[in-house]
């Protein structure tokens, strides 16, 4: 339909953040795979993952979309069972020198507890399902014709909205229920897609 060709730019532009707008891919802020940053509060996860579109087309764009976003929580999921895992358990300064150092800014560097971070985040490896809820969209975009990027992040704050949110579902007994997913099948022409891109550099 005209609607969805649309209304699908304007959806997604009006649904990221608008700390970066860019019409394709190529100048995205963020490279393929899972970074660990240290904060204040505990470690913060960012995770991006790339996936090929075949046609210029707004199903296959949003297809994309969902299966990068799939991909980039097991990259998480993956980043903490193998890598951070091993080097919990070398318990060696490398760990915090290499994945979790800070770079300056330019405006002076905020002190951080790396060794405090390094505990959250080890800590953490144990409960890898429960952090995953915490996943927020932090950016993504689309260079058409060729592929998508989507980039998700964990942070404490993030994590701890989930598990409110949960926890009021519970005492409240809320059911959400199983939608019943009816498939249509119909044939049209392509639905074009221009490119984009959005990125929240506030994460």
């Amino acid at each position: 339909m005209k609607l969805t060709k649309i209304s699908l730019p304007i959806f997604l532009t009006l649904s990221m953040p608008a700390s970066v707008l860019a019409s394709s891919c190529d100048a995205y802020p963020a490279g393929i795979g899972a970074v660990v940053t240290p904060t204040p509060n505990g470690p913060k996860i960012v995770s991006t993952a790339q996936v090929s579109v075949p046609f210029d087309d707004a199903d296959e764009i949003i297809d994309a979309y969902s299966e990068a976003r799939v991909e980039a929580k097991a990259q998480i999921s993956d980043f903490l069972s193998t890598k951070i895992s091993k080097e919990c358990k070398r318990n060696t300064k490398k760990f915090s020198n290499s994945i979790m150092s800070l770079g300056a800014n330019g405006e002076g560097i905020k002190e951080v507890d790396i060794t405090k971070s390094k505990e959250m985040l080890c800590n953490s490896i144990e409960s890898t399902t429960s952090l995953l809820r915490g996943v927020s969209d932090v950016g993504r975009c689309y260079t058409p014709g060729k592929f998508v990027m989507v980039t998700i992040g964990i942070k404490p704050s993030t994590v701890a909205e989930v598990n409110k949110l949960n926890n009021y579902m519970k005492n409240k007994n809320i059911n959400t229920g199983n939608r019943n997913n009816n498939s249509i099948s119909s044939e049209s022409g392509f639905n074009s897609m221009p490119g984009y891109s959005s990125f929240n550099e506030d994460f």
